[in-house]
C-alpha cells in the first residue's frame, strides 16, 4: 500500500514539473495539388527537473497514400534582435545535431510522427536567452512515385528552395510544377524557453 501512494506521489510531482505547449498548422495548395493538404501538430514538452525538451511533430495528410515521407528542418532565431549585437541565444542542444538547426524525417511507416529530444546545457555560460524562436526552415514531401515537393516556409537565400508561398514539385530532378500554398513566410514555428 505504501508503494502505491509513493508512486502516485511522485508521478504527481513529476507530472506538475513538466509543460507541454501545441502548435497546429494547416497548410493546403492554393493549386489545387492534394500532396501538399496536411495538418502539422508540433507538441513542445519541457520537463523542468531535468532541464530537458522534447519536440513531437505529426502530419496528418489528406493524400497520405501517395506520400512515402516528410523531411523538415528547423531553424532558430540566434538572436533576439538582429538590430543589436547583443542578446545571443544558443538554445538546448538536439541530439544528434548540437545548438541551432535541426531535422525530423516523418515516414509513413510511422503514421508520419517523430521527435527529438534536446538538454540545456550548463556550461552554455554565454547564452543570454530564456527563449528560443524555431521556424520552420525546410519542408520537403517525398512522394512514393520519387518526385518530391519543396515546399516554400521561409526565405531561402541560397536560393534551391522556392521562398514561402511558392512550392516547386520536382520529376526526374526538374522541376515540373509551380505553385503557391497558403503558408506566408516564418509562420510555422514554435517557441520554447529555459
Amino acid at each position: 500500500m505504501k508503494f502505491s501512494f509513493y508512486f502516485l506521489i511522485l508521478t504527481l510531482f513529476i507530472s506538475t514539473c513538466t509543460t507541454t505547449k501545441s502548435y497546429e498548422y494547416e497548410i493546403f495548395s492554393n493549386d489545387g495539388n492534394k500532396n501538399i493538404d496536411t495538418k502539422l501538430v508540433i507538441d513542445v514538452r519541457k520537463e523542468l527537473i531535468r532541464d530537458q525538451v522534447t519536440i513531437n511533430v505529426q502530419s496528418f495528410p489528406k493524400s497520405k497514400n501517395n506520400i512515402k515521407n516528410y523531411e523538415i528542418i528547423f531553424d532558430m532565431k540566434f538572436r533576439e534582435d538582429y538590430n543589436s549585437d547583443s542578446t545571443l541565444c544558443i538554445g538546448p542542444v538536439w541530439h544528434e545535431f548540437g545548438p541551432g538547426e535541426f531535422l525530423i524525417q516523418l515516414n509513413e511507416d510511422n503514421n508520419f510522427k517523430n521527435n527529438i529530444k534536446g538538454s540545456f546545457e550548463k556550461q552554455a555560460q554565454i547564452d543570454e536567452c530564456i527563449k528560443y524562436f524555431y521556424y520552420l526552415r525546410y519542408f520537403v514531401i517525398n512522394l512514393k512515385n520519387g518526385d518530391k515537393i519543396l515546399t516554400g516556409v521561409a526565405t531561402d537565400y541560397a536560393e534551391e528552395y522556392p521562398d514561402a508561398p511558392y512550392f516547386w514539385q520536382i520529376e526526374k530532378n526538374i522541376i515540373d510544377k509551380n505553385g503557391s500554398t497558403n503558408i506566408s513566410k516564418y509562420s510555422l514555428y514554435f517557441e520554447l524557453s529555459r
